[in-house]
């Protein structure tokens, strides 16, 4: 049986780990008051070019998991950067503030969840990143681990 290649969506949608470098992509575990809490994670460059074809969006999704103490919170800010070679990244801008994702209800708990910003490539140079700055409540005790996962999508043409 074949199929007709434009239901195929590996042809319309890319994905890219979107973790810095630091870590060879792997969640870094961040405690609280400790020295990567509230510290920008630069993200893994990407690449809008696939063959001919060029993406014109992307959705950043940030999954996390945070252990809260009583009532205590875990924020996220993104940002994106923009470079036309892949190395050189422009001024960061801001695609979410810090906003609060995770609220334990009072008792001490796992926070999970998903913090995803669709994000509109049309007007940018061809690599870019997103950067992401976890930020907790709570000193020396709460942690949290957090991975970017970026999906190309909008393509100019069905890439080849």
């Amino acid at each position: 049986m074949s199929s007709f290649p434009l239901n195929e969506v590996g042809a319309f949608i890319k994905s890219y780990d979107g973790n810095a470098g630091a870590n060879a992509g792997a969640p870094s575990l961040i405690t609280a008051g400790g020295g990567l809490d509230n510290l920008k994670v630069n993200g893994q460059n990407v690449n809008r070019l696939n063959g001919t074809a060029l993406a014109h969006s992307a959705v950043a999704a940030t999954s996390y998991l945070a252990a809260l103490g009583a009532a205590e919170t875990l924020s996220l800010a993104h940002e994106i950067q923009e470079s036309a070679n892949g190395s050189s990244y422009d001024t960061a801008e801001v695609i979410q503030a810090a906003t609060v994702v995770a609220t334990d209800s009072g008792a001490g708990s796992n926070m999970r969840g998903v913090s995803e910003h669709d994000v509109s490539l049309r007007a940018r140079k061809q690599h870019f990143r997103i950067n992401v700055t976890p930020n907790m409540s709570r000193a020396n005790t709460d942690t949290c681990t957090f991975h970017t996962l970026i999906t190309l999508g909008g393509w100019t043409q069905v890439p080849q």
